[in-house]
């Protein structure tokens, strides 16, 4: 839903220990990712520090 909006819209960062600042960018990790039929059901977004291993999935939140 917010997804390609939120990614036009907004500039995602995580800190690291150092107090550096790291970019996080839409990423895909493995082929069932690639399809987009799959994400439908539940709406995740997987993004990755472009700079360290971190990854953070954002998901929409519960209706219940």
């Amino acid at each position: 839903m917010y997804g390609r909006m939120a990614e036009e819209m907004l500039r995602l960062e995580h800190r690291h220990g150092d107090g550096s600042w790291g970019t996080l960018e839409r990423t895909h990790h493995d082929a069932a990712d690639h399809d987009p039929e799959r994400g439908w059901a539940t709406g995740d977004i997987i993004y990755a520090c472009t700079s360290c291993d971190e990854v953070v999935r954002v998901r929409p939140s519960d209706p219940g």
